[in-house]
């Protein structure tokens, strides 16, 4: 259904509506959600028919909020760019926002990492934000990517697309290949772009990135003679540093 477009900080150059989809499909009557969508037309004058659907990464990441982006980079040049938001995220209905977890976030930095006492804190957050969502009526088994991939499915039926080509990003690219083996009608070209593998569970796999991206500025530097001259140890020196934020937290004020 049309719809405004969600007020940004940069306009959103093209038309807005609602995609309404059941919460959980295995029930034919129950809650439905909404989703945002945004379609921006081509900058070419004679466009090709069959449009771009953008999937955003995250889980949970901001598509709305990604439209400048894949503008710049030119993803609409020859054909109209489609942009939905994923259930649960920023600008569906229901958000699954956690402020709860906002909160702990803001004061972490005072914490020291890696503690259990930290831990304790985060769980306690996660639970008051999942119990205040549930209490909500939410199902949050709903939340998913089978779903995710569900309603891009009834998107392009919404929209009387004969055709589209799908482009996912980090973990959209899990997500394009969920939709690519559960809902192959209608797909002309899929575009994967920072792959996150479907047999891996993402989130733990970022540390694992993190420590080999520190590793690879380590060797870096010590490859770089004015680097290695300054910083003759480095790997030690980072050590050092966060064991004097350890021993002396930063309070927020």
């Amino acid at each position: 259904m049309p719809a405004p477009c969600p007020d940004t900080p940069e306009p959103i150059p093209g038309r807005c509506g609602l995609l309404e989809v059941p919460e959980d499909r295995a029930r034919r009557h129950g809650r439905t959600i909404r989703l945002t969508v945004a379609v921006i037309p081509a900058a070419s004058a004679s466009p090709a028919e069959d449009p771009v659907v953008f999937m955003e990464g995250g889980p949970g990441g901001d598509a709305i909020g990604a439209i400048p982006f894949l503008i710049d980079s030119g993803v609409n040049q020859d054909r109209d760019l489609i942009v939905m938001t994923q259930r649960g995220g920023l600008h569906s209905r229901p958000n699954l926002a956690c402020p709860e977890v906002d909160r702990f976030n803001a004061v972490s930095v005072g914490l020291r990492y890696d503690a259990p006492s930290t831990g304790r804190r985060l769980v306690r957050a996660a639970k008051a934000c999942r119990d205040r969502l549930t209490a909500a009526g939410i199902d949050l088994r709903s939340y998913n990517t089978t779903e995710n991939a569900a309603d891009f499915a009834d998107l392009r039926t919404a929209l009387g697309l004969r055709r589209w080509n799908v482009y996912g990003y980090s973990y959209g690219t899990e997500l394009a290949l969920t939709y690519l083996r559960r809902h192959p009608r209608g797909i002309r070209s899929v575009a994967i772009d920072s792959v996150v593998p479907p047999q891996i569970v993402s989130l733990p796999w970022t540390w694992d990135s993190a420590r080999e991206g520190i590793g690879e500025i380590f060797a870096a530097c010590e490859a770089q003679p004015r680097c290695a001259h300054r910083y003759p140890d480095l790997p030690r020196t980072l050590t050092r540093q966060v064991r004097r934020l350890e021993a002396h937290p930063l309070t927020l004020t």
